[in-house]
């Protein structure tokens, strides 16, 4: 203290350099400690930098220009993608009871008009065998005019109708010799169960809110190539339209009539060796003895009955303003 009397000036002097040089310290661990936090980032920076360089492809402009290029193919071929996904939504359908009603019964004459007039791929004339009263999965609709009162069948059955028209074109084309049996699947309670049927879910494509489809199974008589010229005209995919089902049948009538046949020439053949004799010349018994190359089967290929379950798909996919809210 008495020094201070004595010396104040001194003393004030050293006070504030003893003040300056704590503020100055800590000035300096301060920024010391920013540095070294700036040294850091400037090391992460040249990391990722190094890192981008490094890369294949580096992000040059010209990358990003080729970058820019892809992305936009890329939306194209989504664009694309998405237009064959809704391919079924293209089709015009009417909520008209009356026009539905009119369709339905030019959908029956026209067809019926088609298969009896028939010309085959040889340019040869083979009309179409079809049942009674057929009319090509509408026999609900073939005498009467009243559309179901449910309105939301209406356009349904519209649907229903021009998917058959699609199916039975490509089956036509394929020549086959008779069509009995067209089915749709039914709509509803308000459909009546005249010529229907029911998917069985565990094969459909189905499901609530993402696919939705309509199902159909034709009955068709034909040869081998007729089934596979009529798979191979869907397999074009204008429609989205997937078999799910292949059943053949070949009727039974004509291979117990074959077997008939080979029994009476077996008995014939029985009679005369009992008798001493033989039922054919020498000239067929040397034929036999040496049978030619080009000789008919017993069995010739015969016509067989083709069912085929098919399923018309459609993907409901979300609009534009709920898949960018923004």
């Amino acid at each position: 203290m008495g020094l201070f009397k004595k010396n104040p000036a001194f003393c004030a002097f050293c006070v504030v350099a003893v003040l300056v040089f704590a503020a100055g310290a800590a000035l300096v661990v301060m920024e010391s400690g920013k540095l070294s936090t700036s040294k850091q980032k400037v090391a992460s920076a040249d990391s990722q930098i190094n890192g981008l360089l490094a890369a294949n492809p580096a992000p040059t402009p010209a990358n990003v220009q080729a970058a820019q290029q892809n992305a936009e193919a890329l939306s194209a071929k989504l664009l694309s993608i998405r237009e064959n996904l809704q391919r079924g939504s293209r089709l015009t359908i009417s909520n008209d009871g009356t026009r539905v009603m009119s369709g339905l019964q030019k959908y029956i004459s026209n067809y019926r008009r088609q298969v009896a007039s028939h010309i085959n791929a040889a340019q040869v004339a083979a009309p179409i065998q079809i049942p009674d009263d057929f009319a090509f999965g509408f026999e609900k609709y073939l005498k009467t005019t009243n559309i179901s009162e449910d309105s939301s069948i209406v356009p349904q059955l519209d649907k229903q109708r021009q998917v058959l028209s699609y199916i039975l074109n490509q089956l036509i084309a394929a020549d086959p010799a008779g069509i009995q049996v067209v089915e749709r699947e039914l709509l509803g309670s308000a459909d009546t169960k005249v010529s229907g049927f029911q998917i069985n879910p565990a094969v459909s494509a189905r499901v609530p809110g993402a696919i939705d489809t309509l199902a159909f199974r034709v009955t068709f008589t034909g040869y081998t190539p007729t089934l596979r010229k009529f798979l191979n005209n869907l397999a074009q995919f204008d429609l989205p339209i997937v078999v799910r089902s292949v059943v053949a049948d070949r009727p039974a009538t004509n291979a117990k009539a074959a077997k008939s046949k080979q029994s009476k020439a077996s008995n014939i053949d029985d009679i005369f060796s009992v008798f001493g004799g033989s039922s054919a010349p020498a000239e067929a018994a040397s034929a036999k003895a040496a049978p030619q190359a080009n000789q008919t089967p017993v069995i010739s290929e015969t016509e067989s009955s083709f069912t085929v379950t098919l399923e018309f798909i459609e993907i409901i996919l979300p609009s534009n303003s709920e898949e960018n809210p923004a």
